[in-house]
Parts: C-alpha cells; sequence; structure tokens
C-alpha cells in the first residue's frame, strides 16, 4: 500500500506544509493514478496546528472526493525533526481539535473510508473516536507517563513517542472503572 501524505483539503495549507507551491494538486493527480492502476492507497494527515483546525472540512472533501482509497489514517504529529524547529508553530493539543476529529471521523466513515487514528492516546480523544484509534507506535518508541499505569485502557491505548521532545496533553488522565462508578455515583 501507497502511504501518502495529505495534509489539508485546502490547497494551499497542504503547499504550505510541504514548502512547494502546486504540490497539493500533483498529489492528488498521484493518487488517482495510482488508484486508476489498482494501487492499494493510505491517506495520511498529520495533525497539528495548521491541519487540526480544518481537519473536519479535510475529512469531508476525502470522503466526497476520494472515497475509493483503501485507508485514511489521522495521525498525532510526532515532535520530532524539523517539528521540534516548528514546535512553536505546530504544537496544538490534541484536546482542542477533538471534536473536529470525531466529525471527521464520522464523514469519512458515513462515506465507507475504512479510517483509523494514529498516535494519540485514548484519554485526549472523544470516545466516538476510540473504536478507530490503533495501538500504532513502534516499540521501540513507545512510552507511557506515570498516570497510564493506573489506566484500565493502557493495553490497548497508543501511549506516547518517547523520542524527539515529546508533548502531553492537558487531557492525560487514567479510565479505572473505580473512576467511572465514582462519576456515575456523583451524577
Amino acid at each position: 500500500m501507497a502511504a501518502i501524505p495529505v495534509y489539508a483539503a485546502v490547497d494551499h495549507v497542504h503547499d504550505h506544509v510541504v514548502q512547494a507551491k502546486g504540490a497539493f494538486d500533483e498529489t492528488i493527480l498521484g493518487i488517482l493514478k495510482l488508484k486508476d492502476r489498482g494501487q492499494r492507497v493510505e491517506i495520511r494527515v498529520v495533525l497539528h496546528a495548521l491541519t487540526a483546525p480544518i481537519i473536519e472540512d479535510t475529512g469531508r472533501w476525502i470522503a466526497r472526493n476520494l472515497p475509493f482509497v483503501d485507508h485514511v489514517a489521522l495521525m498525532g504529529l510526532e515532535n520530532t525533526g524539523f517539528a521540534i524547529a516548528n514546535d512553536a508553530m505546530l504544537w496544538m493539543d490534541p484536546v482542542d481539535y477533538g471534536d473536529g476529529l470525531a466529525r471527521a471521523v464520522d464523514h469519512l466513515s458515513a462515506a465507507g473510508v475504512n479510517v483509523s487514528v494514529y498516535n494519540l492516546p485514548k484519554c485526549v480523544l472523544p470516545q466516538s473516536v476510540w473504536p478507530h484509534a490503533l495501538q500504532s507506535i513502534s516499540d521501540w518508541k513507545n512510552g507511557f507517563v506515570e498516570e497510564c499505569n493506573l489506566c484500565d485502557e493502557k493495553n490497548a491505548c497508543s501511549g506516547f513517542f518517547t523520542t524527539g521532545r515529546p508533548r502531553f496533553s492537558r487531557g492525560v488522565r487514567a479510565f479505572t472503572s473505580q473512576r467511572d462508578e465514582l462519576a456515575a455515583l456523583a451524577d
């Protein structure tokens, strides 16, 4: 399967991320040509401050215009390489784009597109996204924070990158059946 990044459904945003004018049009044409030749294609959308605010629109656009792709991976940012150098411009807490991500997943799923969410721990995602959230970080660069040791979801969670300069969401928390029971009693 060819994994091809499409950073946004807005050409100038995609072009800015890859720093190449016309890259969006070339990328989409490449996807169309690959599918025409029977190649399996995965679209990868890396989520950061330039792409995450418009992820719902990107998901809707892919669902409407490229529903024949084999997979769409909506991916949390690994804070390494150029991402470290551009941290101030790229970092966005996943909690702040969770609702848009959930709607993007809904648009893609409704169109019959196989969609997964990679590289984001479950605790920072809306629960509606959990069935799509996969443990996707390679074991050699995968870790958990101390809070995760208390979490009932740890074995089904992506955890965190240990490479680069890890960033942690303010939403990181353990899910435990005991905490859920206490919350239910409080309601």
